[in-house]
């Protein structure tokens, strides 16, 4: 390939690389995964809160993964470490074939959240950062919606495969397919850094060389960042975010327990997962345009509005597939907007080692959120007063956006 066309090119392709990293591991490991919670719990005859433990243990991982990655990856010879990290991810995910005792999950999920902890959020976010001068933000939006396409092909896939050959069946696939995904990524498309390969990063230009755009001291230093009630309340947000994205995952349950069946939920995961290609880079756009708090408390009314759907799709299926659409944008928050709304709040001169405490503190302290919204179902018997306790939380979550952005204001900055 001529040098030209490459450099135009490749780092689209490594935009790509990362969407695999995205979907064969948290997508398909997290939200996909979400199909097996009925048929296992139900062969085992343990409660779906029990199973659902597991998430909490893969949380827990990634809140350990995060600040180990934020220093690791930065050093990384991707072809080889990342894929060994890939490897033994989804080789945790192969191996939860051939459990029969619920408390083996939990070490599977220990596993897959820590080895998650380098090539989700972080990961993603320190490779694009390298290969982007121009359209960061976009590249990571279009990278988490590249990994929700192919977690929307893969959501009824597993559906069909666990009702057709049984859910051990359905791990092996799974696994399978999260290997192939994020090994073939790390070996072939991703490298750390364009110099690798001898070429720039995306939209670098050699005329602004030597001229001041944007100093990268300019921002709150991290010791100040980490005291101010604007980084707590960030942190109660991500918290909440964290808790409340997972309910994707439980829209299978919630078909079957309106009496839709299995594979209404599947389609709704897919439903779900197709409308995040848009979210994505919508959010980006958004918080761009209008900043990056208006942006997140405008998609917290959207959330809002679909857990409406939701509970009125209770009787009503084609809103419960538009909730299943509407519901994703949190999710996509999760992937985008924080990242963005860090560095609105704190600028960019300690930003990597403020946002890697984000996402680590917002899982450890957010890791409960199976378990308690299979809890509330299960005490009340319905999911409308999931869908509800959920909406108080995105109205948390606006609240906390809004007095973090008010406070930020008043933290020293180094100019």
């Amino acid at each position: 390939m001529d040098q030209s066309l490459k450099q135009r090119i490749y780092p689209w392709l490594v935009v790509l690389g990362c969407g695999m990293w995205v979907s064969g591991s948290i997508g398909f490991l997290t939200i996909v995964a979400g199909n097996f919670y009925v048929p296992v719990s139900t062969d085992l005859g343990v409660s779906e809160s029990s199973l659902g433990f597991y998430m909490t243990l893969v949380c827990i991982g990634q809140a350990i993964g995060f600040p180990v990655a934020g220093r690791l990856v930065p050093k990384m010879n991707i072809p080889v470490h990342m894929t060994i990290i890939c490897a033994v991810e989804a080789a945790a995910a192969v191996a939860m074939s051939l459990y029969g005792d619920v408390y083996m999950w939990y070490l599977s999920g220990a596993v897959i959240g820590f080895c998650m902890g380098f090539n989700t959020s972080i990961g993603v976010a320190i490779v694009l950062t390298n290969w982007f001068s121009k359209k960061t933000g976009f590249a990571i939006g279009v990278a988490w919606a590249i990994g929700s396409a192919a977690n929307a092909v893969m959501s009824p896939i597993i559906t069909e495969v666990i009702a057709t050959a049984g859910w051990r069946t359905g791990y092996v696939v799974l696994g399978v397919a999260s290997a192939v995904l994020m090994c073939g990524a790390s070996l072939f498309i991703i490298r750390l850094k364009p110099e690798v390969m001898g070429l720039l990063p995306y939209g670098y230009d050699k005329k602004q060389e030597g001229v001041h755009v944007e100093d990268p001291t300019d921002g709150v230093a991290f010791r100040d960042a980490v005291k101010s009630p604007a980084f707590i309340l960030l942190l109660v947000a991500m918290t909440l975010i964290t808790m409340t994205t997972v309910t994707n995952q439980l829209f299978t349950s919630f078909a079957e327990s309106v009496g839709y069946g299995a594979g209404v939920g599947g389609l709704m995961v897919s439903v779900a997962m197709i409308c995040d290609i848009v979210w994505n880079p919508l959010i980006g756009i958004t918080c761009d345009k209008f900043g990056a708090e208006k942006g997140v408390v405008l998609w917290c009314v959207v959330t809002v509005v679909s857990f409406i759907c939701l509970i009125v799709g209770a009787s009503v299926p084609a809103l419960a597939f538009v909730g299943a659409g509407l519901n994703d944008t949190m999710y996509a928050c999760y992937g985008t907007g924080i990242a963005m709304l860090t560095a609105f709040l704190f600028g960019n001169k300690d930003y990597a080692k403020i946002y890697s405490l984000v996402p680590a503190i917002g899982y450890a302290l957010g890791c409960m959120g199976v378990p308690i919204l299979t809890g509330i179902f299960e005490a009340t018997g319905g999911y409308n007063t999931v869908w509800l306790f959920c909406i108080a939380c995105d109205v948390v979550i606006a609240l906390c956006v809004l007095l973090a952005a008010r406070n930020s204001k008043k933290l020293p900055r180094t100019e």
